[in-house]
Parts: C-alpha cells; structure tokens; sequence
C-alpha cells in the first residue's frame, strides 16, 4: 500500500511490510553477513513486518517479525545521535551501529544510482550505519521515501560488505500497512 503522505522519517510509526517483490534478494544481504543458509531460506519464504514506535523526534525502535516458525523477533533502536552504540542481536551476535540525519545530496550519492529521493523531510534521509564487533561485515541503510511503480513507499537503500571483499547494494522497499496497533 502507498505510504500516505502524513509519513515522513520524522513520522514512520506504524507497521510497515517488506515487498519482496520490489525488494533485493534478503538472502544475498544474509549470506555477506555470515547467517546460515537455514535462516536464509526461512527469511526467505516468511512475510517480514516492522513495527515502528518513536519515543522521539530522534529515537525510533523498529520490532521485526517474521512469519516462519522458529525465527525470532527482533527490536533495534536508532538514536540519531551519530553515537556508536552495541547490542546483542539473536542472528547476528555482537553489532554495533550508529544513526544521523544526512542530505538528500549525501544519500543520492551513497546509494550508488541516480534514483531520486523524495524531498518529504526539509532534504533530509536518515543515515545507519553498523556492523558486527568482530569486523566480519559492515553495512550501511539510507532511508527515505520514494516512488516506486506508482506508488510511495519507505525505502532502505543497503550498501553490505565483509572482510572476504564480497560486497552487495540493493533496496528494500516498504509498504505501509496501518497505524500502530
């Protein structure tokens, strides 16, 4: 569904589905970061729902669920402090990452294309950065909004990479389903 335009990165709470369809290949994202060809394919055929809360004007905690059994949820938290924080993820082990607003110019460029982003908040994107502690991999997320076959969605442009030299970018495109419940 097309996020109304009521959402902005300074207001995405709400539940929010991932479109495989419009998405890159979560598997191929998975595999760079180590995760095992199990989980992948249980990522694989799960539908994938965020539920975004926001404490603040610069806090967002993002729950991610996923359909197939046995996979659990998780909840990260992004301050947009630029701070480096660490947490203990169920897939991914010790990770750290860090968040802050960047320009349009600075996202555009990150993103490795020439896509245009929608200019919704005052020619900002949200930059997260972070990776495993152990330096296995890093990754990068710009989001934003934008429009995608007629319709505007929330999207995370993802730039992943690991210490074998292997690297992936592509997008995950995001549907609004509702408010909050």
């Amino acid at each position: 569904m097309s996020a109304p335009s009521s959402k902005t990165l300074a207001n995405l709470q709400g539940r929010w589905k991932l479109n495989k369809t419009l998405s890159a290949d979560v598997a191929s994202i998975l595999a760079l970061q180590g995760t095992s060809k199990l989980i992948r394919s249980a990522i694989g055929s799960a539908s994938v729902t965020l539920t975004i809360t926001q404490p603040s004007e610069e806090e967002y905690r993002i729950k991610q669920t996923a359909t197939a059994a046995a996979i659990p949820g998780t909840t990260e938290q992004y301050i947009l402090d630029n701070e480096w924080r660490t947490n203990k993820d169920p897939f991914f082990g010790e990770v750290k990452g860090r968040s802050r607003w960047i320009s349009l110019d600075e996202g555009t460029e990150m993103q490795g294309s020439d896509e245009k982003w929608e200019d919704s908040d005052e020619g900002k994107l949200i930059l997260a950065e972070g990776g495993s502690m152990d330096g296995r991999w890093e990754a990068t997320r710009v989001w934003g909004f934008k429009d995608v076959e007629g319709a505007r969605r929330w999207i995370q442009s993802v730039h992943v990479w690991n210490k074998e030299g292997e690297d992936f970018r592509g997008k995950m495109v995001y549907d609004y389903d509702s408010e909050q419940k």
